[in-house]
């Protein structure tokens, strides 16, 4: 159970995160009772949804982005590939891929406790984050779509 202190400073935590949105212009919806804020941007391609999360409990900024369509269950076992191939050289952030419903999200978190955080530290995990999704999710979508190898699909994803 979270005491007073974790609680005061998740709220401090969300409410920079709020005054970074606001000065970016950005346009989201937030749950304050719960620490959560739902927005989204539109990359070169496919649209984002992004939600971010302060975990009282755990200390924990959350921001997590499901894939706008599911893997059909005959191309599963190449988009496992892909998604290991975009991972491996990824500083921050992974995609998680739920094999056996066909779901990707990609999540990056970062630790709060015994911090000041400050608004630098959501704007980096947002726009970092919008980056990395930008520059996978169509290449996900057509190796879900294409019948590609392997081989194929690690020079694709590369």
């Amino acid at each position: 159970m979270a005491d007073e202190k974790d609680l005061k400073q998740a709220r401090a935590a969300f409410q920079a995160l709020c005054e970074m949105l606001d000065e970016k212009n950005w346009h989201y919806e937030k749950d304050a009772e719960n620490l959560v804020i739902s927005c989204g941007a539109q990359g070169e391609d496919l649209p984002m949804r992004i939600r971010i999360e302060i975990d009282v409990e755990r200390q924990l900024i959350m921001l997590l982005s499901q894939m706008p369509f599911t893997i059909p269950e005959n191309r599963r076992t190449a988009l496992a590939v892909a998604v290991s191939a975009a991972n491996f050289g990824m500083v921050d952030g992974s995609f998680d891929y739920n094999y056996l419903n066909g779901n990707i999200v990609f999540r990056m978190t970062s630790s709060y406790r015994d911090s000041l955080v400050g608004k630098d530290v959501f704007e980096y995990m947002l726009f970092c984050s919008c980056f990395t999704i930008d520059r996978y999710n169509d290449k996900f979508l057509m190796v879900a779509k294409n019948d590609m190898s392997n081989e194929e699909i690690l020079n694709f994803i590369d």
